[in-house]
Order: C-alpha cells, then sequence, then structure tokens
C-alpha cells in the first residue's frame, strides 16, 4: 500500500497540477506541465507528503492531531516541518497532495524572483511579485478556494515588533495579504497560462505605474 501511495505521489509530482479538478480531490493527477521541473527541488516536503499519507494509510483511525504529534517525531523532517506556521501544518495534514503543489509554486515563485530580480527580498518589489506568482500558481493548481486557505495560514505568525528593514511585521503581513489576493485573482482569470508567462504577466503588472500589487520600500 506503501508503494501504491508513494507512486500515486510521485506521477502527480511529475505532471503537476493545473486543473481546477484537483480542488475536489486531493489525490487526483494533475494535467498541467510544469517547466524546467528538475530544477525545483522538493525531496524533503515530498518525505513529510509520503509520511502523512502512510499515516492515514495505516491507521486510518488517526485524528489530525495525532497525527501532527507523530510527525514531530520524525528523524529527518523534523527541521522543515517546524519551519511551517501552526496553521499550515494543519492544512497539510488535511490536503497533503494539495500542500505538495503549494510547495512547487512557492518554489516556481523563488526562481523566477531571483531570476528577474536578482533577489527575493523583503518589503520591496520582488518581495510582492514574488507572493503575487506564488498565489497565482497556487490558483491554477489548486483552486483559488485552497490557495487562499494556504496563503493566510503562511502568514499565521507572530507579528509584533519590527522586521530588519524597519517597516512592523503587521505592515508586512498587510502587504503580503494584499499581494496574495491580487496574486490569485490573476491567476484565476489567467488559468490557461504557462509559469513563463504568468511570470510574465505578474511582473508587467508589478513594473506599472498604477499597480495592483503594493510594496513599502524600493
Amino acid at each position: 500500500m506503501k508503494k501504491l501511495f508513494l507512486g500515486l505521489l510521485l506521477s502527480c509530482s511529475l505532471l503537476v497540477i493545473n486543473s481546477v479538478n484537483v480542488f475536489a480531490d486531493d489525490t487526483g493527477c494533475p494535467q498541467r506541465e510544469v517547466e524546467d521541473l528538475n530544477s525545483i527541488k522538493n525531496d524533503e516536503f515530498e518525505k513529510i507528503v509520503e509520511t502523512i499519507v502512510e499515516f492515514k494509510t495505516k491507521f486510518p483511525e488517526m485524528s489530525e492531531e495525532e497525527i501532527e504529534i507523530q510527525i514531530e517525531k520524525e528523524k529527518g523532517i523534523s527541521d522543515i516541518w517546524n519551519t511551517l506556521t501552526p496553521s499550515e501544518k494543519k492544512l497539510v495534514i488535511r490536503y497533503p497532495f494539495a500542500a505538495l503543489d503549494v510547495n512547487k509554486a512557492k518554489n516556481i515563485a523563488i526562481k523566477q524572483t531571483e531570476s528577474r530580480f536578482g533577489e527575493n527580498g523583503l518589503g520591496n518589489q520582488s518581495d510582492a511579485f514574488r507572493h503575487g506568482l506564488w498565489n497565482a500558481e497556487m490558483t491554477i493548481l489548486i483552486g483559488k478556494d485552497k490557495a487562499e486557505m494556504f496563503a493566510t495560514a503562511h502568514e499565521d505568525k507572530d507579528v509584533s515588533g519590527v522586521e530588519s528593514d524597519g517597516y512592523t511585521k503587521i505592515e508586512h503581513r498587510n502587504m503580503d495579504l494584499h499581494n496574495n489576493e491580487i496574486g490569485r485573482e490573476m491567476g484565476r482569470k489567467n488559468s490557461s497560462l504557462g509559469e513563463s508567462e504568468m511570470g510574465n504577466l505578474i511582473y508587467d503588472e508589478i513594473m506599472k505605474v498604477d499597480s495592483k500589487f503594493m510594496w513599502l520600500h524600493d
């Protein structure tokens, strides 16, 4: 059974989700081809998803809270697991295959941001672009509703104090939530675009004088 689910997981990883059908079926395989897949490394996150699926398969009566406790004990994945917010952890357990594609969308966004801006900055245009593209790709891969759930869960963290750029964490969260929503709407309206085309669309919007996106500083 483990081999069966792992095979399904790897098949879905290679095909990658681009259908809103995934919103209805968390284990459904996608249709959209992802560009330059080999440059996007998901090994560690795949291990988390594999572990969750294994627990759910072997112990169907186990609650989400019990699964979370068990994952905390797993060697080799606890470090990356603990980078997630509490809300993200719950969603990863509930929707493991969707979470795999959330992580894939994140890697796509990081790669394109580095390519276009030379950095993945904090509070600037590159930050706005990264969040916008991440949410657009998530919307294409898993649907707008689930994309919003995961993106909002990512912002569920302590917002007391100030970030390294001098702006408050609350200002950063508000910026991210705004840009996330703009990205999801662009993804919803342009679901047929490939990764590079979506990146171009969001980059062009970022560069407009009256851009829908927002950032805190240059």
